[in-house]
């Protein structure tokens, strides 16, 4: 398993009438937090795009357990726990900065790994070796 954290604060604009976090905002920081993680890894999007490949969001998930409010500090908690051959599954879970205990939401999307043209392929070589030496260092 890989982890990333991914710091951010709610802002004015991502809560609504309510004054909660409006609920699309969480997949946007969903994809900042994978973004992150990826360059963390030491491979950026930018980088398997100039190879070929593409990982579109084929499933997405969320669950709303608690509210988060405007200037909230959180973190979402990334892992990818799967990989399979042409697809791999990221996890989130969103946490109060204050209190990591409480968590506010949990999600999952699952990458499909496509040419430019659409058609499906192996996970790249690239990606592949990264992931796999990170999980080595992790157990």
């Amino acid at each position: 398993m890989i982890q990333f954290d991914y710091h951010f604060k709610v802002r004015y604009k991502d809560i609504d009438q309510m004054g909660v976090m409006y609920y699309s905002r969480y997949f946007e920081y969903y994809e900042a937090a994978r973004t992150d993680m990826m360059s963390d890894l030491g491979l950026t999007y930018k980088e398997l795009e100039e190879q070929g490949i593409m990982m579109p969001v084929v499933h997405s998930e969320s669950d709303y357990l608690a509210g988060s409010g405007f200037d909230d500090h959180l973190i979402c908690k990334t892992e990818i726990r799967e990989k399979h051959g042409n697809r791999m599954e990221i996890f989130y879970t969103v946490v109060s900065e204050n209190l990591p205990a409480n968590i506010i939401n949990t999600g999952k999307t699952i990458h499909a790994f496509v040419k430019l043209n659409g058609k499906p392929t192996r996970i790249p070589q690239s990606l592949k070796q990264v992931v796999d030496n990170k999980w080595e260092h992790v157990k």
